[in-house]
């Protein structure tokens, strides 16, 4: 078994107390052996060229795991003290969120709802050439995928998952602020920004759950989406624990 303490691909420095498999690399899933038969298969094969077989050969599995999980050898105590004090508010602030009424839309009296409407309505603008049902959905979908374009550059090109977990929190927050918003759909009560309620027109989950065939169950779909939002929520807080314990255990001195 070929066995590296530090990465030949990444530099990351695996520690005395790490649990995980000693036959690849916790930082960037790299195949120790296969890295090594690439290496040494082809005489005068550079490093490089190594390292572009040998990842070749990395699961799809793997490579998750390393853009998921990627953690520096070292990492700046001051950093981290940083992303964990994030860390708890967003806790907190999430929380706060979940546990507020589907019903009545409490949650569009929260601060962060503000930024999310010219988000939403941009939406509608951006899917507006793909036909009316998707420009009526696109305001929403636009809300609550925007923040995981952003998670994907993150992890993608700056090898930051904790960042991209604060962008999954964001999406799961945007999950659970529509939530009211198909609930309203079945009986319209709420005052959009048309200034009127959703019975006289522009309310985009009567089209869409009509479409749909879901506006008789729009409640039903209205819970459903809060919580699937709390469980994206959930994914968010454990992803993002995860990656700062990681990186405690690597902090420098």
């Amino acid at each position: 078994m070929v066995l590296y303490l530090i990465c030949p691909k990444c530099g990351y420095e695996r520690k005395p107390h790490e649990k995980a498999a000693e036959e690849s690399c916790p930082g960037c899933g790299l195949i120790f052996a296969k890295y090594a038969r690439a290496k040494t298969a082809v005489p005068g094969l550079s490093a490089s060229a190594a390292d572009a077989e040998a990842e070749d050969d990395i699961s799809l599995t793997g490579r998750a795991k390393a853009l998921l999980f990627h953690v520096p050898g070292e990492v700046d105590p001051a950093a981290i003290y940083l992303r964990a004090a994030l860390f708890v508010a967003l806790v907190i602030y999430g929380v706060r969120l979940a546990a507020m009424d589907v019903p009545s839309w409490e949650m569009s009296s929260a601060l962060i709802h503000l930024p999310m409407v010219p988000i939403h309505e941009f939406g509608h603008i951006l899917f507006m050439p793909f036909g009316e049902f998707l420009m009526l959905l696109g305001g929403s979908l636009f809300q609550v995928t925007l923040p995981l374009i952003f998670g994907g550059i993150f992890l993608l090109k700056n090898r930051d998952p904790f960042a991209a977990s604060v962008m999954l929190w964001w999406s799961a927050v945007a999950v659970m602020d529509v939530a009211p918003y198909m609930y309203d759909a079945a009986k319209p009560q709420h005052v959009l920004l048309t200034g009127r309620t959703g019975d006289t027109g522009a309310h985009d989950f009567i089209d869409v759950l009509y479409d749909l065939g879901l506006l008789k169950q729009a409640r039903a779909v209205g819970y459903a989406a809060h919580a699937f939002g709390m469980a994206m929520l959930a994914a968010a807080f454990a992803w993002g624990a995860y990656i700062l314990y990681r990186q405690y255990q690597n902090r420098g001195a």
